[in-house]
């Protein structure tokens, strides 16, 4: 295979995966909406506003929103912009995650992790909960990943990444029971899973960091204290920072920026 060939297969790969991430990107973004207000993930999506059932062509990722006009079909309500935005993000993070990792089996664990710190960066955002329901799948997906697709040598990793998610803030939630919610303690010690315990104690240092600037921000901006800001969003961009470093794509990056 010639230099043309593996680039046209790459550029096919790629645009698979991309697509692939977009669907993906599509279906938690509902997950993360209908879950938490018990709705069931079978049958055919609806519109928030009118309850029609939608076509297949009122769905396509990123193409249906240009094609209705950023409308409902049916009662011309505004469709938000932020789903293709998100559509496109996460098809990006795939492919972003398949090129640093070389398409090695760890790319198949980095799209788990993706869809999870989605998922829950969307109910928690708009909700205020991190469904059990969301966490107990990925839960046990990640671990029968962990077992295929070691982090490192050690076999016990995955496991004393769960205990270094886990407990701390199990602890912490004890002391205080308004320091850190259920559903922040159940999601770190999942993400523990992913990361070991040394990334996942950095990463609740990183998302407790981000949370503190972002409530800052709004603080400066709006001119009024918050009595609540979802954690969620901070966990899922703090433990995807981390993984970026302990999966070994940071090297990757660091090596591209200084071609």
């Amino acid at each position: 295979m010639n230099v043309f060939q593996q680039t046209i297969m790459s550029i096919m790969i790629y645009s698979y995966i991309f697509i692939i991430g977009m669907c993906l990107g599509s279906f938690f973004m509902v997950v993360g909406y209908r879950v938490p207000r018990n709705e069931t993930l079978q049958g055919r999506s609806h519109c928030e506003n009118c309850q029609k059932q939608l076509s297949w062509w009122h769905v396509i990722p990123l193409l249906s929103y240009p094609i209705l006009r950023g409308k409902c079909y049916y009662c011309s309500s505004k469709i938000g912009i932020h789903n293709p935005i998100f559509e496109v993000l996460i098809g990006s993070l795939f492919v972003s995650s398949a090129y640093l990792l070389e398409l090695t089996p760890e790319t198949i664990v980095s799209f788990t992790l993706i869809c999870l710190l989605f998922t829950i960066s969307v109910s928690d955002s708009v909700y205020r909960i991190i469904p059990n329901k969301v966490l107990a799948p990925f839960f046990i997906l990640i671990m029968i990943e962990r077992i295929f697709i070691a982090q490192n040598e050690f076999w016990w990793y995955p496991i004393a990444g769960f205990l270094a998610g886990f407990l701390p803030l199990y602890l912490l939630g004890m002391l205080n029971e308004q320091a850190v919610g259920g559903g922040d303690i159940k999601l770190f010690a999942v993400v523990g899973i992913f990361l070991g315990p040394v990334g996942v104690l950095l990463a609740l240092f990183l998302s407790s960091l981000l949370a503190i600037i972002f409530y800052l921000f709004l603080f400066i901006f709006q001119q009024k204290k918050q009595k609540f800001i979802p954690f969620g969003p901070s966990i899922a961009v703090g433990s995807w920072m981390v993984y970026l470093f302990t999966s070994g794509q940071m090297s990757q990056i660091m090596q591209i920026i200084s071609r």
